[in-house]
């Protein structure tokens, strides 16, 4: 029965460097414009690829183990193992549970690398900061009046030898309206809230002759929409619910293959990417919501359901397939 194990994890471990690679191509396709601009320092370029290394390594782990999983049982299955331990009296269950540690060991490896990442993009206002504090540094050490752009975040830092930089853009929640120059530029955790000092603000013309011009030393806007992952969870949670709603789903998976006897690698694909797919929609949705941590708990119920209505959908439609040849054998 180890055999179905070595065989799950050796097909998570594969998926997962699959969607790996994937994930980390398609953010460096969206990273390479920033390296190659001139106006973008690579300080403020790192923590974004940062970000984007530990998005796709946490979208990995939620596919990878239960496709992984998916594909490990079908080729068990197909080969007659599963028939042959079947046959001996040993049911499904039984075998999924000798696959457990392997299932186990994955999960600890992924949370491991998880938090390797070290990123402060899993809070976005931390990570926002971290982008601005980068450009200023650039802007330090310039050596010419010149810009640093500091992408995301929508502002730029102005550059002058000898004086202190200050920081330039669009004033959050007034578009085209209004642009202001800072000393400083500082996010909340969930950046719905910017703190500014030493604040100078100019408007377009409210007519043909006037238009505003403010300068105070602290200055504070407010309601601004949420960006990037929430801040109400850690890394450290963020890994662990993770790897667990991965490994549970990849568990429930390789259960679902084995007892509906799948063999055919699209079959298998369907059961190891769909609830896949759906645990990582709610990830976003809640990441993108107000509501409280605990609601992330019904990430991995809502991935249980979603693999629950896949085997019993496959369930029905083999059960007419096989009334379909049943009738046609009578014929």
């Amino acid at each position: 029965m180890g055999k179905l194990g070595e065989r799950i994890f050796a097909g998570a471990a594969l998926s997962m460097l699959v969607v790996l690679a994937l994930g980390i191509a398609a953010g460096t396709v969206r990273l390479l414009p920033w390296l190659f601009a001139p106006e973008v320092p690579l300080e403020v370029a790192l923590p974004f690829a940062r970000a984007l290394g530990a998005a796709a390594t946490e979208a990995a782990l939620v596919v990878g183990a239960p496709l992984g999983a998916a594909l490990g049982a079908a080729s068990f299955v197909e080969r007659g193992d599963a028939r042959a331990l079947f046959a001996l009296g040993v049911s499904p269950a039984r075998l999924v549970a000798s696959a457990a540690p392997h299932l186990a060991a994955f999960g600890l490896l992924a949370v491991l690398v998880g938090l390797a990442w070290g990123s402060s993009a899993d809070v976005p206002g931390r990570f926002a900061v971290d982008l601005v504090a980068q450009g200023r540094a650039s802007c330090e050490r310039a050596t010419t009046p010149r810009s640093a752009e500091v992408p995301l975040v929508g502002v730029t830092w102005l550059c002058f030898p000898g004086q202190p930089p200050r920081v330039a853009g669009k004033l959050p929640g007034l578009a085209d309206n209004a642009r202001f120059t800072a000393q400083s530029f500082t996010p909340s955790d969930d950046l719905r809230e910017v703190r500014l000092s030493d604040l100078r603000v100019v408007t377009k013309k409210l007519d043909e002759r006037y238009r505003l011009e403010l300068s105070v030393k602290q200055g504070t806007v407010r309601g601004l929409p949420g960006w990037g992952r929430s801040a109400k969870l850690t890394v450290g949670v963020r890994s662990v619910l993770a790897a667990t709603t991965a490994i549970t789903l990849a568990l429930g998976t390789a259960l679902s293959v084995l007892a509906l006897g799948i063999t055919r690698r699209l079959g298998a694909l369907a059961f190891g990417t769909v609830p896949a797919l759906g645990v990582l929609v709610s990830l976003s949705r809640m990441d993108a919501s107000t509501q409280p941590a605990a609601a992330y708990l019904a990430v991995p119920l809502i991935g249980a359901a979603t693999l629950v209505l896949l085997a019993a959908s496959a369930r029905l439609l083999d059960s007419s397939s096989r009334a379909r040849r049943k009738v046609l054998w009578w014929k």
